[in-house]
């Protein structure tokens, strides 16, 4: 009887201390990073050149810029560096006709992701 309990509470213990969660509490992200804002992607050469601007450093180690195209495709580029406010990338697909989304977010130390600025798209003629 002792081990029919024992082993009922270790699965009553397991399953309230299990949960599905998989994103970070709301008030880490509410102050850690903050969001990267007035981005702007254009054509540089034969690649993209990408500028943002960030109210504040705090906390920030780099910026991920990601660049998606017509097909769904991401391109993602680190650079570490917080006082980083442009990137040029010549590995994004610039044909005639592509549109390509742009999007930056800061990251911290610890590899945490902060907020994805919101969507700039440069259609290529």
């Amino acid at each position: 009887m002792t081990t029919k309990v024992r082993v009922l509470g270790v699965i009553i213990v397991l399953a309230l201390g299990c949960s599905n969660d998989v994103e970070t509490p709301t008030a880490y992200h509410q102050s850690h990073l903050a969001m990267p804002t007035d981005v702007e992607a254009s054509l540089n050469g034969d690649g993209v050149g990408v500028t943002w601007q960030i109210e504040s450093i705090e906390n920030v180690a780099g910026f991920v810029v990601s660049f998606t195209d017509a097909t769904g495709s991401v391109i993602t580029r680190s650079v570490e560096d917080s006082a980083a406010r442009s990137l040029a990338d010549n590995s994004v697909n610039t044909e005639s006709g592509s549109i390509i989304q742009v999007q930056v977010r800061a990251f911290d130390e610890n590899g945490f992701l902060g907020q994805l600025s919101t969507i700039v798209s440069l259609s290529v003629d």
